[in-house]
């Protein structure tokens, strides 16, 4: 129970962090004066946004304690699912409420002064790091089948394993090729969104965000996969995993304000609820967010259905290479 309460309590601090995730200049998916979060309406707004969120989870934390042991895996999925649609439903009555306050991001026409190729950032090598971790786990496992367990669980709920695997081909690799797709698909979503989207110092950072999560599922996925044989407590799995994606976060974010850069160019007419891009005659297939970090597709390139055909690939294939 300590555990599920205190992955809601990040999951709220996540969200309660939202209004500091976009650049000083963006509020709510709204371009604003970059002095605004400091006016009494901004301020205003962010209070609100935050009220309503810290209330849902508080309201989470109390159910999920009082939550019979016998529901526990219900009452955390409603917790869950309530959770994120109060706060898309607070970010979007904060959205409605800053718009009256928004300005203009002037339409800039940029060019190229230099003739040298936009080449990748030194650190994409490391990108594949994960694969040879997972390749690793492997490895460890072809090494070491006899002390695999027979049958073995492979997923737990809050009262115990509720997924198993047997000792094939299938429930001991399945997971890590999962993986492997997931990875590999992350790093080659990086790299279209370093040479999809304008040039910015925002790109290196994205990037570079999304290798880091790479090398993190890689790894969790790793150990995982190896758990079995090494018996490591699940627990700490899961805080591992949520202790290296929050310094990650903190620092994309950092980065992410202190870039003193024009904001993307993006029409506020081809924004739908501050959230979907959609312009045919935008030719980047990326552009920032403006709620959130990173890049959001441009659904008006048909490239960006392409990319969401993989993903959809990716996360279906795991039916059959997990099950």
């Amino acid at each position: 129970m300590k555990l599920l309460v205190s992955m809601h309590i990040f999951l709220g601090a996540v969200l309660l962090a939202i209004p500091n995730m976009t650049r000083r200049e963006i509020l709510f998916a709204v371009p604003v004066p970059p002095d605004f979060r400091q006016r009494a309406a901004g301020r205003h707004a962010i209070n609100m946004f935050r009220l309503v969120v810290a209330a849902i989870v508080l309201v989470g934390i109390g159910a999920l304690l009082l939550s019979p042991p016998q529901l526990i895996d219900t009452v955390q999925t409603v917790v869950i699912a309530g959770t994120l649609i109060c706060a898309f439903l607070a970010y979007y009555w904060q959205y409605r409420t800053v718009t009256p306050y928004a300005v203009e991001i002037p339409r800039q026409r940029t060019a190229s002064l230099t003739t040298a190729p936009d080449r990748l950032p030194w650190f994409v090598w490391l990108g594949g790091c994960p694969l040879a971790v997972l390749g690793a786990a492997a490895l460890y496992l072809y090494f070491n089948w006899d002390r695999i367990p027979e049958r073995y669980p492979v997923h737990w709920g809050f009262e115990g394993p509720n997924r198993w695997a047997n000792r094939t081909i299938k429930g001991v690799y399945g997971e890590l090729a999962f993986a492997a797709e997931l990875c590999a698909l992350l790093l080659i979503l990086g790299i279209a969104a370093w040479y999809g989207a304008r040039r910015s110092g925002s790109r290196p950072v994205i990037l570079g965000g999304i290798i880091a999560i790479e090398f993190v599922m890689g790894c969790m996925f790793a150990v995982v996969a190896v758990q079995p044989v090494l018996g490591i407590p699940v627990w700490t799995i899961m805080l591992g995993t949520v202790a290296a994606i929050i310094p990650i976060i903190v620092v994309m974010a950092s980065k992410m304000s202190q870039l003193r850069e024009p904001l993307d160019p993006t029409p506020r007419e081809c924004w739908k609820a501050g959230v979907i891009y959609y312009n045919p005659n935008d030719p980047v297939l990326f552009v920032e967010k403006r709620g959130g970090l990173g890049y959001t597709f441009n659904f008006g390139n048909r490239w960006s259905w392409v990319l969401i055909a993989g993903l959809a690939v990716v996360v279906a294939s795991a039916v059959f290479v997990t099950s």
